[in-house]
């Protein structure tokens, strides 16, 4: 795996979190738990996270007053906020300033689409512990790929490039996406969506057998599509209860 090599205070450098604001708590909750077989190691009435072994983070998030639209959203981890919204804003990001929480400091931005991340320095170290994990066939064993749906991947690959700082380590032949592998070893990217198609996040769950996954989501109730077999893994396609694009991934190498 290719990562950046050269960082600075104001460098991202992962990703902390990849999460979805999600309109129903409970409900979202139960089907990432109770489908998808997620373990939640935090559960509060505004949301949950779900520590994997390998140390990514997803979560669930419903916010106060509707601010955040529904979707998935990005947390790219940085030493130093205010050193980070410097940099991309010389560049031409345009991210307000970071605001303090008592356990980070966050700014939050927009790429040309409109998708929401944020630039996320951890102040405190309080992070849950994962809970135990069986690994199964069928288990989630973590996060695979998380991105963007853009409407011009050239675009959004400048700005993540020359604006953000983003490193690419994969483009796909096509012209319509591209791969930042990052030096945590998450990988961030985008892709150009169909004609007529709303920019939107995705996330991709990893399994080991995508298949056995998809038999067991539908004894549970849910819609997915048959696993696909492409040239290096496996991808079924679903939904959750908001209409967030999910992936089953099982990759071949």
């Amino acid at each position: 795996m290719t990562t950046q090599t050269t960082t600075h205070a104001g460098s991202i450098t992962g990703l902390d979190l990849v999460g979805a604001t999600v309109s129903d708590v409970p409900r979202s909750l139960a089907f990432y738990r109770d489908a998808l077989g997620l373990q939640p190691s935090y559960v509060a009435d505004s949301g949950a996270e779900f520590e994997f072994p390998n140390g990514e983070t997803f979560g669930i998030w419903k916010p106060d007053g509707g601010e955040f639209p529904i979707g998935v959203g990005v947390m790219f981890t940085v030493a130093d906020a205010a050193a980070a919204v410097e940099a991309c804003n010389a560049r031409g990001a345009n991210i307000p300033a970071p605001f303090a929480s008592p356990v980070c400091k966050m700014a939050i931005g927009n790429d040309p689409d409109g998708n929401g991340f944020i630039l996320h320095e951890r102040t405190q170290k309080n992070d849950p512990v994962a809970p135990p994990h069986v690994k199964s066939r069928t288990s989630v064993n973590g996060i695979d790929w998380a991105g963007y749906i853009v409407t011009d991947a050239k675009r959004a690959h400048a700005f993540y490039k020359d604006v953000l700082g983003l490193t690419p380590t994969y483009e796909y032949e096509s012209g319509r996406g591209v791969e930042y592998d990052l030096a945590d070893g998450t990988t961030f990217g985008i892709w150009q969506g169909e004609p007529g198609q709303k920019p939107a996040g995705s996330l991709m769950f990893a399994v080991t057998d995508a298949v056995a996954k998809v038999a067991e989501l539908r004894e549970r109730g849910v819609q997915i599509s048959d696993a696909e077999d492409l040239d290096n893994c496996w991808m079924a396609h679903t939904a959750d209860p908001d209409g967030i694009h999910i992936i089953i991934h099982q990759r071949k190498i």
